[in-house]
């Protein structure tokens, strides 16, 4: 059930007594003609308070293209915008690379404890830390490779319903990323022991990181955000992004969003407007879930 961050006023209508009430030593007044009427006594209106959708485009600025989903974990939809169409995502795509990885080391028997002590040069926990937390360019090349022989990271993806999400070049949609999201949380696709490492790995911080949606977020008591970020500065290749992805989990809820901006061309709007837009965005966001917690 979405609960409104602020419920709107209700303004009780004033009551007119309209009886005359007399002394000893009042003169009765002659009754009103019609040409003297009482003069209306006006009830204020209510003027509602914005909702949380509101709230949370006020803090998209303009001249960028946003692609944005907030869903609840049972499903209901809190905010979305351009969630069906194709964008460049950064290293978005990580986190469904480390899904079929972890998904094709489970049909092998593995666990934890075997993930570290063999892999494709290093052992796989170490390419999959560097490539979920530090965003190794070198450790995601090696694990995309494992992940496509024999067809698997295209076969898993479509099989997980994740069909709009690629790598050459590299695009994906909030649907796919917000399916993804859930899939961890839920346990779907991986069992619990991988889907714990994996969470493990998305609320690692890395060196230097950046801070996006997670400067709200991160502040609420009792709550844990499990997240990854990315972005991309180089027009001459791609589309300039800045980019997130994550799970809030407050007091065994768990709330999934997808953001993602792209300056628009020829706009005045730098990755710095976007990225400072995100960070609102989250503190609105955080704000709602505070009031929701405390409700």
């Amino acid at each position: 059930m979405l609960l409104q961050a602020c419920q709107p006023g209700i303004v009780q209508p004033t009551q007119i007594n309209n009886t005359l009430v007399f002394s000893p030593s009042q003169t009765e007044t002659p009754a009103a003609t019609p040409t003297s009427q009482p003069i209306p006594t006006e009830i204020p209106t209510a003027t509602p308070a914005p909702n949380l959708a509101e709230l949370l485009d006020q803090s998209l600025i303009a001249g960028v293209d946003w692609y944005v989903g907030v869903e609840t974990a049972d499903g209901e939809r809190l905010y979305a915008r351009n969630t069906e169409e194709t964008f460049f995502p950064a290293s978005l795509n990580n986190i469904p690379i480390a899904m079929v990885v972890l998904k094709i080391l489970e049909y092998r028997g593995d666990t934890i404890e075997d993930i570290h002590t063999y892999g494709i040069g290093q052992n796989f926990s170490t390419l999959l830390e560097r490539m979920v937390v530090d965003d190794d360019a070198y450790a995601t090349e090696v694990l995309t490779e494992f992940a496509e022989g024999y067809g698997r990271l295209r076969n898993y993806l479509n099989w997980w319903g994740l069909k709009d999400t690629f790598f050459y070049p590299r695009r994906t949609t909030v649907e796919d990323q917000l399916l993804a999201l859930k899939q961890i949380d839920s346990v779907e696709v991986l069992n619990e022991a991988f889907s714990n490492y994996l969470l493990q790995l998305m609320g690692t911080a890395a060196e230097n990181e950046e801070k996006f949606l997670g400067i709200g977020l991160e502040a609420l008591p009792g709550c844990t955000f499990y997240n990854k970020s990315g972005s991309l500065s180089s027009p001459m290749k791609t589309p300039t992004v800045i980019s997130e992805t994550g799970i809030l989990k407050c007091d065994g809820q768990s709330w999934y969003i997808v953001i993602a901006g792209t300056p628009i061309s020829g706009s005045s709007v730098f990755l710095k407007d976007v990225q400072s837009s995100i960070e609102q965005f989250g503190k609105v966001f955080s704000e709602y879930i505070q009031g929701y917690l405390s409700y």
